[in-house]
């Protein structure tokens, strides 16, 4: 019922949406996200390309945080510790710093690798078969072949778009890699299926003479490999420092009152925001204490039930609605947090303290209690000067004269007063002012149609005499 009564506020097609952005599952790197299938104690990184680094083997002694380091081998990419202790026996100005460029394995092959800030709560989570040997810095050897590749990546690129065309398949490459010892050659791609590239894969090996490695990936990882500006005007997330996806649901946007509207929970990969993630918890835990949407709940005086309609978590209010049966009206409060108690049944009561209404406001000061600014005579304009100074006149002829006159009581008792004169006043003259408009736009209209009436042939009329004034 309560699911029911939430999808018929939504269109099918935007239920449709809704359930297409939560599928992000199976989604990211198989080579990262996931773990690795021959991970092992002492076993090899990988069988092809990684078989250079080893993991820890559990007779080796547990690293300290200075013998290893943290690596990532693309922005944002998952993290792995490697493991160089000769990085204690260099000279200070030689050590490996945050930022660095190591030659690492990875289960691509080798690769350079970033180093990280290291993090003591990181390191005590990983275990000791968590830590890969052999890793050494990088050279500016390295660095220049890097860029060659780079550069033959790009042509390799434009080879498998050619074999892409010829061959008809659907697919869209999205980024071209050759590893630093140039043995392989790795192609990411999305498609909208499971591909036949068998016949590319030789073509490519024949013409690129290396070894071919395709990789399908997801519209979350195209969008985290290529990178773009977000909603909120700043570099993606998943770009700048999340290394691994979180599992959003549309569920969290509900729980943050956020709107349902597809095309304003979902970022620039067509999935939810990986942000809505981040504050989750915060929400859950207040939620605790507040009853769930389209929960019943009783008045304790009257009995009478009602049902939640809309829970603010941060304010730590309820919006509860009581259906009225005698007539088609309903009544809706706005009750805090203070007020919401179970009883022994486990079902949620309203206390009998007073509610405040969702609508209108209450506890508001007297009416002489309001804050009016103070009366500011320079604001004045020059004509109701003339009219206040007139009146203020009056009274001290009245009275007699004199340098101080006795107060008359029709002079304003209070600045209030003077205040809501002021206001009639301006708003006299703004009336008149339209009042002239309308007018002078009368007077034109019918100049003109005074000249359009004369006749060309009797060479014009003179215009009305001052004894005759115009109609």
């Amino acid at each position: 019922m309560v699911n029911q009564r939430k999808n018929n506020l939504l269109s099918q097609d935007e239920q449709k949406e809704l359930e297409l952005l939560e599928k992000t599952k199976n989604e990211g790197f198989l080579d990262e996200e996931v773990q690795q299938k021959n991970k092992k104690a002492g076993a090899p990184l990988a069988p092809l390309g990684g078989g250079h680094a080893y993991y820890f083997d559990y007779s080796d002694p547990h690293p300290s945080i200075e013998e290893v380091f943290p690596l990532e081998f693309q922005p944002a990419g998952k993290i792995f510790w490697y493991y160089y202790p000769q990085n204690k026996d260099l000279p200070p100005e030689q050590q490996i710093k945050e930022g660095d460029l190591l030659v690492a394995y990875s289960e691509r092959g080798m690769e350079l690798a970033k180093v990280l800030r290291k993090s003591e709560n990181d390191y005590k989570a990983q275990s000791k078969i968590d830590f890969i040997k052999n890793v050494r810095k990088a050279t500016p050897e390295d660095l220049k072949r890097e860029e060659i590749l780079a550069e033959r990546a790009r042509e390799a690129w434009q080879v498998c778009e050619r074999f892409n065309r010829e061959l008809g398949i659907t697919m869209k490459i999205r980024k071209v890699k050759i590893t630093l010892d140039d043995s392989k050659v790795i192609v990411y791609f999305t498609a909208p299926g499971r591909v036949d590239f068998r016949e590319l894969i030789k073509r490519l090996a024949s013409a690129l003479h290396r070894r071919i490695e395709m990789r399908q990936i997801g519209v979350r990882d195209t969008t985290k490999m290529l990178g773009a500006l977000g909603p909120c005007g700043m570099e993606l997330c998943c770009r700048r420092f999340l290394h691994s996806f979180m599992p959003v649901s549309v569920k969290m946007a509900k729980d943050q009152n956020l709107s349902l509207n597809p095309h304003k929970i979902s970022g620039n990969c067509g999935r939810l925001f990986c942000c809505l993630a981040y504050e989750n918890s915060l929400y859950d835990e207040l939620r605790k204490s507040l009853p769930r949407e389209e929960t019943e709940v009783a008045e304790q005086g009257t009995k009478r039930r009602g049902f939640v309609k809309k829970v603010n978590a941060l304010a730590g209010t309820v919006s509860i609605v009581f259906p009225s049966t005698e007539t088609e009206s309903y009544e809706e409060w706005l009750v805090s947090r203070e007020q919401l108690m179970r009883d022994e049944q486990n079902r949620w009561i309203v206390l009998p303290a007073p509610p405040a209404p969702l609508h209108g406001k209450t506890n508001l000061p007297a009416d002489d209690d309001l804050s009016i600014p103070p009366f500011r005579p320079e604001k004045v304009s020059k004509g109701s000067r003339k009219e206040s100074s007139v009146e203020s006149e009056e009274p001290a002829n009245r009275s007699g004269g004199g340098k101080n006159p006795a107060p008359s009581a029709d002079r304003p008792a209070s600045d209030r007063e003077k205040s809501r004169e002021l206001e009639k006043e301006r708003d006299g003259r703004e009336r008149d002012r339209g009042r002239n408009r309308d007018r002078d736009r009368r007077r034109r209209n019918r100049d003109k149609d005074k000249k359009k009436d004369q006749s060309p042939s009797s060479g014009g009329t003179s215009p009305a005499s001052p004894s005759q004034p115009a109609s």
